[in-house]
């Protein structure tokens, strides 16, 4: 594993909703795709994007992309830019 964040976006106020709408909008009372997944989302492009996907099998890419996407919430959470 190239990353090491464990767990950092899995808590829900550190963790909101990727694109929050009115809750009279929400389908079935779901809010939809969580701030985590968009991240993980966009680091698995930019990992498969990569001319040999890191070397990384699919299930490790899936990995690579949630840790990316803990470490990216952990950093926010900081209130760091």
């Amino acid at each position: 594993m190239i990353f090491s964040i464990t767990g950092a976006g899995m808590m829900a106020s550190n963790n909101p909703s990727a694109f929050p709408v009115p809750n009279d909008a929400n389908v079935n009372g779901d809010p939809g795709m969580t701030l985590r997944d968009w991240f993980a989302g966009q680091a698995m492009q930019g990992i498969c994007a990569h001319v040999d996907s890191w070397g990384l099998s699919v299930p490790n890419i899936v990995v690579e992309a949630y840790a990316i996407a803990d470490a990216m919430l952990a950093h926010r959470a900081t209130g760091a830019a």
